[in-house]
């Protein structure tokens, strides 16, 4: 683990909706592939991600005083590139977006009105890129989400870099350069640290940045990322969707769908796109709020 020193920036975004960021501390708090830093109250949350590019490591100290008010971040790493890291870290918090009218699904669908009611303000809580979303399917592949959020996080401390914001450190993970000098990784197979070479040189290549996979669009994106040794549809569709800033796009997530069937009074066989039909134009933001929820109810 490399220390890191960065200038400190700090800055504000306003949510356009509904927007709770004690929502989304609870999400990160029980998230397997987020490297979590002093998720308590009181304490600011603590993000760290690759940043949009050149792929350096940043980190994020982020305060709301108030559901919906706006939400200050400091950044740290993002040395000249501060529009970037504020940009992304919009993205990861799924603030990119004026949702002002999400109201309008729960309005359309009274039991998802009764979910947005019980997760109030809660938004999508993204990767911070493609690449660190492939690097946890690789990981994640055949082993529960426990043991993978185990490896991620001893990855991250062995190989990554610590950086300090809000007065405290944070551990960010590997860069692709030290992912791709990583010669073996307790708790995973040697083909997994050489799939983990595959998407480091992937994205010294440029072939992982969120503005590349959109401009390909949903199929073509998947596609490219299909071409990752040991990223099948399965995960490369958690790659788009879940680090690309995707809104409306219901995923093949079996417990969403039978989340959303139990809701509904309908079998878990019986179909469903008239309801998903109603979700638009939040339907990757429903899907998060039914697996929060579904989750919640087999706890």
């Amino acid at each position: 683990m490399l220390p890191m020193t960065a200038a400190l920036a700090a800055h504000t975004l306003q949510p356009l909706g509904p927007f709770d960021l004690e929502r989304t501390r609870a999400f990160v708090g029980r998230w397997p592939p987020i490297t979590r830093h002093d998720p308590s109250p009181g304490e600011p949350l603590r993000l760290t991600a690759p940043l949009d590019g050149d792929q350096r490591p940043v980190a994020f100290a982020l305060r709301q005083d108030a559901p919906d008010g706006p939400v200050t971040v400091e950044v740290a790493g993002a040395d000249g590139a501060e529009d970037v890291a504020l940009a992304q870290i919009a993205r990861i918090l799924s603030l990119d977006h004026d949702a002002r009218d999400y109201p309008e699904v729960g309005r359309r669908l009274p039991a998802i009105g009764d979910l947005m009611a019980a997760y109030p303000g809660l938004r999508p809580t993204l990767f911070g890129g493609p690449y660190e979303a492939a690097a946890w399917g690789v990981v994640s592949a055949r082993i529960s989400e426990r043991q993978a959020g185990t490896v991620f996080r001893r990855l991250s401390a062995a190989h990554g870099e610590t950086l300090t914001v809000a007065g405290a450190e944070v551990v960010a993970f590997p860069r692709p350069e030290a992912l791709r000098r990583v010669e073996e990784v307790p708790g995973l197979s040697a083909e997994k640290v050489h799939r983990l070479h595959g998407v480091a040189d992937a994205a010294l290549a440029g072939e992982l940045e969120v503005a590349r996979l959109r401009a390909l669009g949903p199929d073509g994106a998947r596609a490219a990322l299909r071409r990752l040794r040991g990223i099948g549809e399965f995960y490369a569709s958690l790659i788009w969707l879940r680090s690309c800033g995707v809104v409306d796009e219901f995923p093949d997530e079996p417990r969403s769908r039978a989340t959303l069937a139990r809701l509904h009074g309908r079998g878990p066989d019986d179909p469903l796109d008239d309801l998903v039909e109603l979700l638009r134009p939040y339907r990757m933001w429903v899907a998060l709020l039914l697996r929060v929820a579904g989750s919640d109810a087999t706890a």
